[in-house]
C-alpha cells in the first residue's frame, strides 16, 4: 500500500517559481538574461561614447589633384576645403571646426573655400566669425541648414548677408588673380535647387578666356551634374557627411544616409569639373559620427595637359 501511495503523488513547485500560468520559471536563466542585458547596455554606452569622440576626432588630409588644362603657373596651387560646421548646437564640431581652422592657418594656403552650412543655429554666429578671421583668402557660401532648409528640429535660419574678411558668393562669381594668373570662384546658393527664380549653377559658369582656374563652390554634390561639360575645372561641395553614421565592412562601408548618392567624400571626375566632396567638420541630428570620421582637406592642384 505504502509502494502505491508514494507513486501517485503529485509534487508542485513552490509559489515563487511559478508564472503567471502555473509553469515553472527556469531560475538558472534569470542571471544570463541579466547579463546579456548588462551586456547590451555596456556597447550602446560604449557606441555612443565612441561616435561622440568620432565627431571631434578631424582628419587633417591633403590631396593632389590634377586639372586638365591647368597652366604650369598654377600647378601646386593649395586649396583648403572645409565645410559643414554646423555650428550653434552643442556638439563635437565645434571643437573639430577650430582644429581644421587652426590647421589651415598654419599651413597658409593660397585659397581657402568654405561650401556651407556654416550654422545649424544662430548661435554659432560669433564662434563662426572667429574662425573665419583665421582662415587666409577666404572664399564661402551657405548651406541649407544656415537657412533651416533641413528636417532637422534643431535647425534654427541664420541671417548671414556677409562674413568678413571672408568674401560670401551667393548666385555670383568674382575675379582674382594669383601667381599672375586670373582665377574665377562662383558660389551657388542652395535655395537655386529649389527656387526657379534664382540662377542656375550652371549660369555662373564662364569660358577659359575669362579665367585660367574657374572653381564653383555649392551646398550639394549633385549640382554637378547639371553643368555643360567643361563648365569649371574644381567644383567643392559638402552636405553628404560621408554618411555620419555608417556601418563599416570589409572593403567599404554602409552609410545610413544618402545610401543611394553617387557622390559622398573624395575626388570625382565627371563632365562639368572635378568635384572634390567634404567629408564636413559637424554633425546634424544627433551629435554622433561613425565610421565617418570629420576632415579638412587641402588640394594641391598639379598640371594635367
Amino acid at each position: 500500500m505504502s509502494g502505491g501511495a508514494e507513486s501517485g503523488a503529485v509534487t508542485t513547485a513552490p509559489d515563487h517559481l511559478k508564472t503567471r500560468r502555473g509553469g515553472v520559471r527556469d531560475v538558472a536563466t534569470l542571471p544570463r538574461v541579466r547579463a546579456a542585458l548588462s551586456g547590451l547596455g555596456a556597447l550602446a554606452a560604449g557606441g555612443l561614447a565612441w561616435g561622440w569622440f568620432e565627431a571631434g576626432w578631424v582628419r587633417l588630409r591633403t590631396l593632389e589633384v590634377p586639372l586638365p588644362g591647368l597652366p604650369p603657373e598654377l600647378d601646386g596651387l593649395r586649396v583648403a576645403h572645409l565645410s559643414d560646421f554646423h555650428l550653434g548646437p552643442p556638439s563635437r564640431g565645434a571643437v573639430a571646426a577650430g582644429r581644421a581652422a587652426a590647421w589651415v592657418q598654419e599651413r597658409r594656403p593660397d585659397l581657402t573655400a568654405l561650401s556651407g552650412d556654416l550654422l545649424t543655429r544662430p548661435s554659432g554666429e560669433p564662434l563662426l566669425r572667429d574662425l573665419v578671421a583665421r582662415l587666409p583668402n577666404c572664399y564661402a557660401i551657405l548651406g541649407n541648414h544656415d537657412f533651416a532648409i533641413s528636417r532637422d528640429p534643431g535647425a534654427r535660419r541664420s541671417y548671414l548677408n556677409e562674413l568678413a574678411p571672408a568674401t560670401l558668393l551667393s548666385d555670383n562669381g568674382v575675379f582674382t588673380e594669383l601667381r599672375g594668373r586670373r582665377i574665377y570662384l562662383a558660389g551657388s546658393d542652395p535655395r537655386s535647387r529649389f527656387v526657379r527664380s534664382r540662377p542656375r549653377a550652371r549660369e555662373l559658369a564662364v569660358g577659359r578666356d575669362q579665367a585660367e582656374l574657374r572653381i564653383l563652390l555649392c551646398h550639394y554634390p549633385l549640382q554637378v551634374d547639371t553643368l555643360p561639360p567643361g563648365a569649371f575645372d574644381l567644383v567643392l561641395a559638402g552636405h553628404m557627411h560621408d554618411g555620419q553614421i555608417c556601418i563599416p565592412f570589409p572593403g567599404g562601408k554602409l552609410r545610413l544616409a544618402h545610401m543611394a548618392a553617387p557622390y559622398n567624400a573624395g575626388v570625382y571626375r565627371t563632365p562639368g569639373g572635378v568635384l572634390h566632396v567634404s567629408p564636413g567638420l559637424g554633425t546634424t541630428f544627433v551629435p554622433f559620427r561613425f565610421a565617418a570620421r570629420p576632415e579638412a582637406t587641402e588640394l594641391t592642384l598639379r598640371s594635367l595637359p
